[in-house]
């Protein structure tokens, strides 16, 4: 199950891709039957083997696991772009919350992971500890105020029980590098646009 699971990622990054593309053929990806293609395209192209190694299980080298918000953001770009049942999965209010989340938690695990402080908060996901407790109490709280994140740490908490990714560690179902990366991104370019948004228009002649 472990296994199967590590090719879900990859699979989404790929169908995602080749959505990608069919856009700038200028083809039509919106629909079922255009998902259905892609998604059998995609896994053939996952499952082929690349020196004796299924393509989909090569990012590993780059990075072990891929949390499950991650995967839950990639997911829900596909199901976006294919105009999947006309719902948003995920608004731009929630997508916020996904990247603060992102940053915050990121920063609060990789700096001192790295030894950058006395303590390694990445030993309490090894066992039960007040880490599973902090994203308990989180994950009620979004859930009490109805933010959607609250939905995906809870399939985090569910998926750690199931042990779907290969790492046994807490911290990796919620957090990873790359994600943390992506949210910093995300975030700045953000910012960036409000600002734009709310900057003074400017005259002709250069006067505010």
């Amino acid at each position: 199950m472990t296994f199967l699971f590590s090719f879900l990622f990859p699979l989404l990054v790929v169908m995602l891709l080749m959505q990608t593309i069919w856009q700038w053929l200028g083809k039509s990806i919106e629909g079922w039957r255009p998902t259905l293609i892609v998604g059998i395209m995609a896994v053939l192209v996952a499952v082929v083997p690349v020196g004796g190694i299924p393509l989909a299980r090569w990012p590993i080298s780059l990075n072990a696991n891929f949390c499950i918000p991650f995967t839950v953001v990639v997911f829900n770009k596909v199901w976006q772009t294919a105009s999947l049942s006309g719902r948003v999965l995920l608004d731009k209010k929630a997508l916020l919350s996904f990247w603060i989340y992102g940053v915050i938690t990121g920063l609060a695990l990789y700096p001192m992971a790295l030894g950058l402080g006395p303590f390694d908060p990445y030993v309490l996901g090894w066992r039960f500890s007040w880490l599973f407790v902090i994203f308990l109490v989180l994950t009620i709280v979004l859930l009490w105020w109805k933010n959607r994140l609250g939905i995906v740490l809870m399939l985090c908490i569910l998926s750690y029980n199931l042990q779907l990714l290969e790492s046994p560690n807490l911290w990796d179902y919620f957090i990873d590098p790359i994600f943390l990366i992506i949210s910093i991104i995300a975030l700045v370019v953000l910012l960036k646009k409000n600002h734009k948004a709310h900057s003074p228009e400017k005259n002709l002649d250069g006067d505010e």
